[in-house]
């Protein structure tokens, strides 16, 4: 049976909640937000310019929220931000010396959040779960496609003579079944 707090999005969104909450504390000491975090980060570990989309692609921000994000970041001399000469509509953004210095910093923190909550699990351990983590992410490129589709739908709420004429079966669930997706 599905149970909300047992659920994967819950469990992850919890996690990921809590870790940045408690990572934002320190971090707004630099004036920085998690999402500006996220772009020095991506930035930092592919240690040259990026356009807005891969950036976006990187810290799953939506582009038009990261372009307000790197404008800020950019007034506060952590980023630079060019429009190459063969195309216009194109922005590059790329750290400063004063964005890699700080990213420097803030990185090892990270790292050490990331030991903390990986508590007792090996190496191996981890290196296993943050692969699941790439392939449960990955699955969803189906959902997307499905619900993109139309292929989901919220059921239509019963009438009240349907909810009455509904009765469970033998495993306690109502007689009728709801179309779920197939492969």
């Amino acid at each position: 049976m599905y149970r909300f707090s047992n659920s994967l999005p819950y469990l992850l969104a919890r996690l990921g909640v809590r870790m940045g909450d408690l990572f934002v504390r320190v971090i707004r000491h630099e004036k920085l937000t998690l999402p500006m975090y996220r772009v020095l980060a991506a930035l930092s570990e592919q240690g040259h310019a990026l356009r807005l989309g891969e950036i976006a692609e990187l810290t799953s921000a939506d582009v038009s929220t990261l372009s307000r994000i790197v404008a800020d970041m950019s007034r506060a001399g952590l980023l630079t931000r060019d429009r190459p000469e063969n195309d216009q509509r194109s922005l590059q953004v790329a750290l400063t010396p004063e964005g890699a210095a700080l990213a420097n910093r803030l990185m090892p923190i990270a790292q050490y959040y990331e030991e903390v909550a990986t508590g007792a699990m090996s190496a191996k351990e981890a290196a296993e779960l943050k692969q699941v983590l790439v392939e449960l992410y990955k699955n969803l490129d189906r959902l997307e496609h499905e619900v993109e589709a139309g292929l989901i739908e919220v059921p239509p709420a019963a009438t009240s003579k349907e909810t009455r004429e509904t009765k469970p079966d033998a495993k306690g669930s109502a007689g009728r079944r709801r179309k779920v997706p197939r492969k």
